[in-house]
């Protein structure tokens, strides 16, 4: 469907409202002439036709009770000398006298008023008016009447001539409101193309689009309040400029420090976890039981604080940018397997037990640093908030057809409250932080999950029966 714009539409309104007015105006114009003209004619022709009729019965009824043949014939002789096509003097339904300019007169006809009037065609098409005029001393029933015929040619050449002067004063107006319609269009919708453009290099991002007032009239009010709001828009987009610049810098300065305090902290916990280690293994000598299980703490203790600290290093790298995944065959039953083992420690003192089922799937081609961390921190999230029951991992084909594959991890636990499923994978968020202090972790898992699945052009998403557990699903290509 042809959408027309403001402009379009305002012209061609205005303009065929200007050529109905002006068609209008000519038919009228031409059709009251005519009857003017022709009226003018009926008029003149009456007057005649009465004379013409007193005359004849004068000289048809003379006082002997004989017809004066001679004047009546010198009558009708006068009359078609003037402007008449013809003239009868007709009684008891029979012409009498007759004198005509045309080939031929019509032939009697019956008069049924005393005075008609018609308008005929000659045989050559020449137009003329008939005036039938009953004579004033014989009853209709005699039939007794004069008649005469008057041409039309001349009116309808005037006609025909003020028809045409008519036409193209209604060209010329139509014109002129064409003219007048580009011209109110220029006065009262160019403000609003002006402000249209204005909008469009606005929403292009160029904030010192002005609009240039015109007139003193709520055009120029709006014009004022547009420039008033693209001035606001321009000082509150500086102002923003300004903010997400200091925001760039201070996140910069954050990425750098935390990034430095990481490996500053790693560097020592490295020389405790391994001192403790060694000392644990019998290096020093024998230990008493006590002391066993202090240093079981002590490397655990160090084992979660490694854990993270590696998470913030990790968010820290994907929020600079600077991790992509290096894509290979990866073996999806090693990479769960070793994910296993990451988390069997902390399911075991638990007494929670990791069950395994990637018998569908083969390889994968990921990143498998990535996807390992990913299934580490689904797993230990997983046993994190577990109390009892047990913990599934799974991998099977999701669609042959499009070579994705699907992995579930599922446990047991608490479950994610509806309240928190919106902000589940936001950094440093936590499912139930404000019920469980109790639960270690700074809530990066999820937020580092989503963003390497992301990388993969995968997807991940999560299914949840608070109190009865929770189960969490990523996709990955095959190939």
């Amino acid at each position: 469907m042809l959408r027309l714009g403001l402009k379009t539409k305002f012209i061609l309104a205005f303009v065929g409202l200007t050529m109905l007015f002006a068609g209008t105006f000519g038919i009228l114009a031409t059709s009251r002439l005519r009857y003017t003209l022709i009226e003018q004619v009926r008029l003149r022709g009456k007057v005649v036709a009465e004379e013409f009729a007193r005359e004849a019965n004068r000289f048809i009824v003379t006082p002997e009770g004989q017809t004066d043949r001679p004047a009546s014939s010198r009558l009708t002789r006068r009359l078609v000398a003037g402007t008449v096509l013809y003239a009868q003097i007709v009684k008891d339904g029979t012409v009498r006298f007759v004198d005509s300019r045309v080939s031929s007169s019509p032939p009697p006809v019956v008069l049924t008023r005393p005075l008609e009037v018609y308008e005929r065609r000659a045989e050559d098409g020449t137009p003329f008016l008939e005036i039938l005029r009953a004579m004033p001393e014989f009853p209709l029933a005699r039939q007794a009447y004069v008649r005469i015929g008057f041409p039309l040619a001349d009116v309808y050449a005037r006609l025909r001539h003020e028809t045409t002067q008519i036409m193209l004063a209604s060209v010329v107006l139509a014109l002129a409101g064409t003219v007048a319609a580009f011209v109110l269009h220029r006065a009262i919708l160019g403000p609003v193309d002006r402000m249209l453009a204005a909008i469009r290099h606005l929403r292009g991002g160029d904030y010192s689009a002005r609009v240039r007032p015109g007139a003193r009239d709520e055009l120029r009010r709006l014009a004022d309040e547009f420039n008033a709001m693209a001035q606001a828009i321009e000082a509150h987009e500086r102002e923003l400029a300004a903010i997400n610049e200091a925001l760039r810098q201070a996140n910069r300065v954050k990425d750098e420090f935390t990034a430095a305090m990481s490996h500053e902290l790693k560097t020592p916990l490295h020389a405790i976890r391994a001192s403790a280690q060694m000392i644990l293994e019998g290096i020093e000598g024998p230990l008493t039981d006590a002391q066993r299980k202090d240093l079981e703490l002590l490397l655990a203790a160090a084992d979660h604080l490694m854990h993270l600290i590696d998470g913030i290093l990790r968010y820290s790298a994907l929020e600079a940018g600077g991790i992509q995944p290096q894509r290979a065959e990866v073996d999806v039953a090693a990479v769960v397997e070793q994910a296993r083992q990451n988390v069997e420690h902390l399911a075991r003192s638990k007494g929670l037990a990791i069950m395994v089922d990637v018998d569908g799937v083969a390889t994968v081609r990921a990143d498998e640093t990535m996807l390992r961390q990913i299934l580490i921190n689904l797993l230990h999230n997983a046993v994190k908030y577990t109390e009892r029951g047990r913990i599934t991992v799974t991998a099977s084909p999701a669609d042959r057809r499009d070579g994705q594959v699907l992995f579930a991890v599922a446990d047991t636990g608490q479950g994610i409250a509806a309240a928190d499923a919106a902000e589940i994978f936001e950094p440093f968020r936590r499912a139930g932080d404000a019920a469980r202090r109790d639960i270690d972790g700074i809530g990066l898992g999820l937020a580092v999950v989503k963003r390497y699945v992301e990388l993969h052009g995968g997807r991940v998403w999560f299914e949840s029966v608070p109190g009865q557990g929770t189960t969490f699903y990523f996709m990955l290509p095959v190939r």
